[in-house]
């Protein structure tokens, strides 16, 4: 096994990590195996296991450059040459292209530079030389070529600055304050049994005008239009695409001009649908879909009959549009339609794998036959992209209109459902033999499986990190702020085996330098901020690394209990987006009742002695949290820590906890509309499916019924005095 153990290392999977106990783990070499095959690598003999080492030691040394270099201003730009030693003499040719268009030639002799390396291969002495490039390369993406004869060698070169993106007022020390949001769990008079785009500018509009500077979202990745019950935000077909059901059909100009649409949304059963979609107590997806995609449907049709027959500015900018995306929506129409016409033909469909082999490859000839005799169904996926990506700009802009310092922030998750568009159009990027997940903890003991699968290591290097390049950008679109979640995930994840549990799994390593780089790169350009979701088990690379690239960190109350206290406010990290919990932790009113655990209980999740303890662990948690109220003088009145009679949940409590969140030191706080509404149910229980309505729940007020209720302004004032202060 130790020559396991050595191919392990040179794929970037380490022997042991540090567990949520601080204790280390090593990782036995049979759980290693199952890794090297997800990553295509056959180590079911020695002699295969001994040559896989060989070939990747000579993977490192076979180019005269590399595929892809990142360099990072403030550090020398240089590139490693690759040689044969029987060519030091020779002199090396070539040019350098920058993004701009320029070029400049490049020459130079093999001798006259640094010798790093040199090793042996197949008899043959190999030298690895720095090539020095000019140090004053600007930011961006180019190219270089070098040659000597038949040795030839192409490196994309990314130059990237020392930073990410900070808006001047947060580098400038003022703290702010907004709210976060489920989108879909939205209520309004407007809305279609589901919150969408128009219902998102009605809240910054009107949270803007009492103060609040962010804005934040869970995923509106694309799901699947077809298959309207997958609805996780965190298990997406593509991350590079919205999810259509967003969009506020009411709002595009064809919906008042269309005579079908008109005779649709009058019909008696159409206004009853709508009307019990709006009113239910959970978001009924399928009702939903039906219908949305019915009019849009019908809007499609009105727009090719009027604005593409004559060729309106309308129809220009859906054709920009299109050019401007170019073939990555091509694909991802392609695609949508492919699961519509599978999934009419067989309910079980569940995407691309369950397909016919010859549909299962983006570019074999059945498919470009399919594109062509549904090429009109094609557009129609194609149109929604473009229905959903302008209203959310149109989002954002008012958001600036409201005078907001960051706006928007979208949420990047940590990966794509293995069955949808993302895969399927680029297979070769990803792992399909791992999944990613979580180690285990205290919380899960056998490890979290997420059913994801990882991007391919290997191959994100070898196509110049393109994908996740062109996924950066797309996440960046129409807003102020980018949160990535599981930012860990730069620097390693855990991949978890096919057919067994997670604690089998083991951790990959990627190029964080590289991956956060590009991000950095990314977020000067669009002037996006970035927040890391960096909660758990976080590994020291990620500590030292993220406050240098003022990544923004991502703190949460109800983890910042320190023996008998929670954090001091001025304790908490200054660049860090700061919450009281999130989409995966109960919201206030249930954390302080226990209601969550009492439901994990009816779930099976925990049982009743499990429960008892929980809840005596919570009671602490609650005594020091009033402990720290005391200390900065916001306990609630009457409130007394040592009798439990005066313990019970108020307005005045929640307040007061809020209160404490806003003197933290954290640049940016946001507050969930789940803990103004006083809600107690989640929005999802972590470790369930079908046992709980996850990504359902609805808010149970509207937009303005929150923002205008006279008392909410009132906090919503003095939360943001008291940033002031």
């Amino acid at each position: 096994m130790n020559q396991v153990n050595q191919l392990a290392e040179l794929c970037g999977i380490p022997g042991q990590y540090t567990d949520a106990a601080g204790q280390t783990v090593v990782i036995p070499a049979e759980y290693k195996i199952t890794a090297l095959n997800a990553l295509g690598i056959q180590v079911s003999t020695g002699k295969q296991v001994e040559a896989a080492i060989i070939r990747k030691q000579e993977d490192v040394w076979n180019e005269l450059l590399p595929s892809v270099q990142v360099l990072h201003q403030g550090q020398p730009f240089a590139v490693n040459l690759q040689i044969p030693e029987t060519r030091l003499n020779n002199t090396f040719k070539g040019k350098l292209v920058l993004e701009s268009g320029k070029s400049q030639s490049i020459e130079t002799r093999a001798d006259t530079l640094v010798e790093l390396s040199r090793t042996t291969i197949k008899n043959k002495e190999l030298v690895r030389l720095e090539l020095r490039l000019p140090d004053d390369l600007p930011t961006g993406y180019h190219h270089l070529n070098l040659k000597n004869r038949a040795l030839t060698g192409e490196c994309k070169l990314i130059v990237v600055p020392a930073t990410c993106y900070e808006p001047d007022s947060l580098v400038n020390r003022n703290k702010i304050w907004g709210v976060s949001i489920q989108l879909y769990t939205v209520r309004s008079e407007h809305n279609w049994g589901i919150g969408d785009f128009t219902d998102l500018k009605q809240l910054v509009s009107e949270l803007g005008s009492q103060g609040a500077d962010i804005v934040g979202l869970n995923p509106i990745h694309a799901l699947y239009p077809t298959n309207p019950l997958h609805c996780s935000p965190y298990s997406p077909s593509s991350r590079n695409f919205i999810n259509p059901l967003y969009i506020d059909v009411s709002a595009l100009p064809e919906y008042e001009q269309c005579p079908k649409v008109a005779k649709l949304v009058g019909d008696a059963t159409f206004k009853q649908q709508l009307e019990e979609a709006r009113s239910a107590e959970y978001v009924d997806y399928a009702l939903v879909a039906h219908l949305k995609y019915s009019i849009l449907e019908a809007l499609f049709h009105h727009f090719n009959c009027v604005d593409v027959k004559a060729k309106s500015p309308r129809s220009q900018a859906f054709d920009r549009y299109r050019r401007l995306k170019g073939k990555s929506l091509e694909l991802h129409g392609t695609y949508e339609a492919l699961f519509e016409y599978f999934k009419t033909r067989d309910i079980n469909s569940g995407g691309w794998s369950c397909w016919p082999d010859e549909y299962r490859k983006p570019d074999s000839k059945e498919v470009t036959a399919f594109s062509r005799q549904y090429r009109d169904r094609i557009r129609y996926y194609l149109f929604l992209q473009w229905l959903a990506e302008t209203q959310l700009s149109e989002a954002q802009l008012a958001t600036v209109d409201a005078g907001m310092t960051v706006g928007i922030y979208r949420d990047l998750a940590v990966g794509v459902d293995r069955g949808g568009a993302d895969v399927w159009s680029n297979q070769s990027f990803y792992c399909l033999m791992a999944s990613v997940g979580a180690p285990p903890d205290p919380v899960a003991p056998q490890g979290q499986n997420w059913g994801l699968p990882p991007f391919n290591p290997d191959t994100l290097k070898n196509k110049a990190y393109e994908p996740f390049i062109e996924m950066v950008c797309a996440n960046m679109q129409h807003c102020g702020a980018l949160r990535i979640d599981h930012v860990m995930g730069l620097l390693r994840l855990w991949w978890c085996p096919p057919d067994k549990t997670a604690d089998y799994g083991v951790y990959v390593n990627y190029p964080l330098d590289d991956l956060l780089g590009i991000i950095k790169l990314e977020s000067q350009r669009r002037q996006c901020l970035i927040f890391g979701e960096d909660l758990g088990t976080v590994p020291p690379q990620i500590e030292a690394t993220m406050p240098a690239a003022r990544c923004y960190s991502n703190e949460v109350v109800l983890f910042s209990r320190e023996n008998d206290h929670f954090l001091a406010p001025a304790d908490y990290k200054t660049r860090a987006l700061t919450c009281i919990s999130n989409h995966d932790i109960p919201t206030l009113k249930a954390w302080w009742n226990c209601n969550d655990l009492d439901l994990r209980q009816s779930l099976g999740i925990y049982t009743p002695g499990h429960t008892q303890q929980e809840k005596q662990a919570r009671h602490g948690d609650k005594i020091a949290l009033l402990g720290t109220l005391q200390d900065i003088g916001e306990l609630p009145w009457g409130m007394n820590p040592d009798d439990i009679n005066t313990l019970g949940f108020s307005r005045e409590l929640w307040e007061k906890v809020h209160y404490y969140l806003a003197k933290s030191a954290s640049s940016i706080i946001v507050i969930q509309l789940e803990d103004v509404m006083e809600l107690d149910t989640p929005v999802n229980v972590p470790g369930t499916s079908s046992e709980y309505p996850n990504w359902s729940r609805k808010l149970t007020r509207s937009i303005r019924e929150v923002t205008e209720t006279e008392a909410n302004k009132n906090f919503f004032r003095n939360l943001g005095l008291t940033r002031k202060s």
